[in-house]
């Protein structure tokens, strides 16, 4: 046989998906898969939560960019990078398409999203690999590329120890089982990629826009969809309650130049009274948030991370000690208020936190009652977690936001002995809750 014969009879080269792709996609998969494990109060989940629209740039992006693969005949190859693009507006409609149902099929579909989750970055190292053994003249055959992909899922074990729970971690090990199966079978011969190759990029491009349109029609229905979100209250994530808020201009800052008060004490134990008020109020929603969360979980993933015993009961304490604490609040500011002008403004802002106070406290024993009803099913404990957590982000963002309204008197040297206390309870609280995620 001749040298140009045996060219002509030998395979052609492998067609790889780009490196661009591969490099986009995996930053894309390790970064859905921190979140995937994460706690909500970290800044990145504004990737799912406020900024989940960059999911549907994401969508545009890999549908320009599988077009673009389509017309080069390599979107066939590239599937298993299109699919994380596809599943990332799903993600962040996590919590919404599971909303309502029974524990089990919340399990169900939470554990084919976290597989998902976990196998995209394991395909996108593979994949890479892969890439970078042909381009120094070697394959990888299957047999090794099962096996490195088992190990990689094997190291996610520990993350799916550490965050979630028995359920992923037996999922991983029937994924693992079946990827060392899989590099076990024989490789078949090399198929005549000439011949199939048309069919299989028009293949991969009815995946790629019939994926797009399920993808985007499931976040458009899910994010529109009417009615309250997790059953809550709270305006929050209620659009029919958006207008059931403390209303910030009931009370009118004064144009009057802020001035020590003749007899400052009153003023300054009223404020003090009011910070520890909404303080201990937090405090008490805090524990039934992360309780209440952490329970769901444990019910959800099979996990057991420990809670606090009766930590409803432990909660609910605490906001009733706040209440109290707010009745010698309002006593203190009926003292104060008689030493001070209608048009001083720190009357103003004692009016606001009065009336701030009395918006909270009469939501608290709504906010107990349906929590109470919610938790008597594993599935419900959800919506008593988000109920908390979104009562706890509107009294943190709400302190600030008087804060910020009366800021005047927050930030004047001429009173910062009466207000120094009160100012840097609400700094504080406004740090612990102005990156807290609601909802996820």
């Amino acid at each position: 046989m001749s040298t140009a014969a045996a060219g002509m009879s030998s395979p052609p080269p492998a067609v790889r998906p780009p490196a661009w792709l591969v490099v986009i996609t995996g930053g894309l998969a390790l970064t859905i898969l921190v979140l995937a494990v994460a706690e909500t109060n970290l800044k990145a989940h504004y990737l799912i939560d406020q900024g989940e629209y960059l999911s549907v740039v994401g969508l545009g992006f890999i549908l320009i960019a599988g077009l673009y693969l389509f017309a080069r005949r390599r979107l066939y190859v590239s599937l298993p990078l299109v699919f994380p693009w596809l599943l990332y507006p799903l993600i962040t409609q996590g919590d919404q398409i599971i909303d309502n149902l029974s524990i089990n099929p919340m399990r169900a579909i939470c554990d084919v999203l976290l597989a998902a989750i976990f196998a995209t970055p394991v395909a996108v190292i593979v994949i890479g690999v892969r890439a970078v053994a042909a381009r120094r003249g070697r394959e990888l055959p299957r047999g090794p590329a099962s096996r490195l992909a088992a190990a990689l899922m094997a190291a996610e074990i520990w993350l799916a120890y550490l965050y979630l729970g028995q359920l992923m971690i037996l999922t991983l090990v029937v994924m693992i089982l079946g990827t060392v199966i899989y590099g076990l079978r024989p490789a078949a011969a090399r198929p005549d990629l000439t011949a199939r190759r048309t069919r299989s990029e028009r293949f991969a491009l009815a995946v790629l826009v019939g994926g797009f349109a399920i993808s985007l029609g499931a976040y458009l229905a899910y994010k529109n969809a009417s009615g309250a979100y997790q059953g809550s209250p709270s305006f929050l994530m209620d659009p029919a309650q958006k207008e059931a808020v403390y209303r910030l201009d009931r009370v009118l800052v004064p144009p009057s130049p802020v001035i020590s008060p003749a007899a400052g004490d009153p003023v300054r134990d009223a404020l003090t009274a009011y910070a520890r008020t909404f303080d201990k109020l937090l405090a008490g929603y805090h524990i039934l948030d992360r309780n209440y969360t952490y329970d769901f979980h444990n019910e959800l993933f099979l996990r057991h991370w420990p809670l606090i015993p009766d930590y409803r009961v432990a909660g609910l304490t605490l906001v009733d000690e706040a209440n109290r604490l707010r009745a010698d609040a309002d006593r203190r500011l009926t003292q104060a208020r008689a030493s001070l002008r209608d048009d001083d403004p720190l009357a103003a802002l004692l009016d606001d936190l009065h009336g701030f106070a009395a918006f909270d406290f009469d939501r608290a024993p709504v906010l107990a009652s349906l929590s109470g009803g919610f938790a008597r099913t594993p599935a419900g404990l959800q919506h008593a977690a988000h109920l908390y957590e979104g009562e706890s982000k509107y009294v943190a963002s709400g302190l600030s936001q008087i804060a910020q309204k009366h800021r005047a008197v927050v930030e004047s040297p001429t009173v910062r002995p009466l207000i120094a206390e009160f100012a840097a309870t609400v700094a504080s609280i406004d740090r612990a809750y102005a990156h807290h995620v609601v909802g996820f």
